[in-house]
């Protein structure tokens, strides 16, 4: 089996338009935990591209496929990165507030 660019980019846009559709409609914890979540659909779908990669396989068309997962994860991990920060600065900003 090879690999079908065309249906790789399909599946991080879907998984990226379902994360925008998650991040409208929840609070910081869940805008963090949705990125997590597409950051784990996203590596997975990385390793399911690993496995059916023909071994010896290194043409253009892979190393297309490779960077466009590298570059999706990455911006997934950066989100739940910064929304992870706001989350504890929201927290640290609760536990300091005096409640009188």
């Amino acid at each position: 089996m090879q690999l079908d660019r065309q249906a790789i980019e399909h599946q991080i846009e879907v998984i990226f338009s379902q994360l925008q559709a998650q991040l409208t409609r929840s609070d910081a914890a869940g805008r963090r935990d949705a990125a997590y979540a597409a950051y784990e659909e996203l590596e997975a779908l990385s390793q399911s591209a690993v496995e059916t990669k023909l071994p010896g396989a290194e043409s253009a068309e892979c190393r297309a496929i490779e960077a466009a997962l590298t570059d999706a994860r990455r911006k997934a991990w950066s989100l739940y990165e910064a929304y992870h920060q706001d989350l504890q600065h929201q927290l640290e900003w609760a536990s300091t507030r005096d409640y009188e």
